[in-house]
C-alpha cells in the first residue's frame, strides 16, 4: 500500500488516540508521523512501537509536544527516549516556534532544524537525546520530501489495530437505526 499524507495524519491520529492518548496528543502524532514519512523516516513503524509499548514515561510525543509548548532555555538532555526519531518534526516546528535553529541530538546523530528547513548532519535512531534552541548556523545536507512509497506493511497493520480501538461497536440498535445493510440487504 502506497499511503498519502493526509492517509498517515489519519490513521497516526487514531491509532495514537486508540492507544490511550488525548485528542491533542493523537494530532501531533499523526502530524509527526506524516511529516517525517515524507522527508523519508520510517516514522510508521516508529509510532507503532511507541504505541505497542504502552505509554512510557520517555514518549517522545509526550516530550516533543512538552518541548512545544514551552521551550527550553538551556539544553535539554533525556537519557531515554522510545522511538527518538519521532522528535524531529517536534524540533521542526520548535524551529519555527523560536525562530531560530534547534540542534537535535540521538545518539551519534545530529539532525539542526531552522524555520525554514531540516539539516542532517549524521544520521542517528537511537541513543540519548539533546536539543539545543538557539543553536547557531546549520550544518549538514538538506532534507528534501521524498516521493511517495510503499507502507511497512506489519508496521501498518499494527497501527490498524490501534486505530479499530476508536470505531463504536456495531449493535443492533446501529443497524436497523441505518447503519450498515440494516434489515434490507438486497446487494
Amino acid at each position: 500500500m502506497i499511503p498519502s499524507l493526509s492517509e498517515i495524519t489519519a490513521t497516526g491520529r487514531k491509532a495514537t488516540k486508540g492507544a490511550g492518548y488525548s485528542w491533542g496528543l493523537a494530532d501531533e502524532a499523526g502530524r509527526a508521523t506524516a511529516w517525517l514519512w515524507e522527508h523519508g523516516f520510517d516514522s510508521i513503524t516508529a509510532l507503532a512501537d511507541v504505541l505497542d509499548a504502552g505509554i512510557p514515561d520517555a514518549c517522545p510525543i509526550r516530550i516533543g509536544a512538552g518541548l512545544c509548548d514551552t521551550p527550553p532555555e538551556t539544553p535539554a538532555t533525556f537519557a531515554k527516549v522510545a522511538s527518538p526519531i519521532l522528535l524531529l518534526s517536534f524540533a521542526a516546528e520548535l524551529g519555527k516556534i523560536t525562530q531560530s535553529t534547534v540542534k537535535l541530538g540521538i545518539g551519534d546523530g545530529l539532525y539542526f532544524a531552522t524555520p525554514e528547513a531540516m539539516f542532517v548532519v549524521q544520521t542517528g535512531l537511537e541513543g540519548p537525546v539533546t536539543l539545543t534552541c538557539h543553536a547557531g548556523d546549520p550544518q549538514g545536507e538538506r532534507l528534501s520530501p521524498h516521493p511517495r512509497r510503499a507502507a511497512p506493511a506489519e508496521a501498518w497493520a499494527r497501527l490498524g489495530k490501534w486505530e479499530h480501538k476508536t470505531y463504536a461497536p456495531a449493535t443492533e440498535a446501529s443497524r436497523l437505526a441505518g447503519a450498515g445493510a440494516g434489515l434490507s440487504d438486497n446487494d
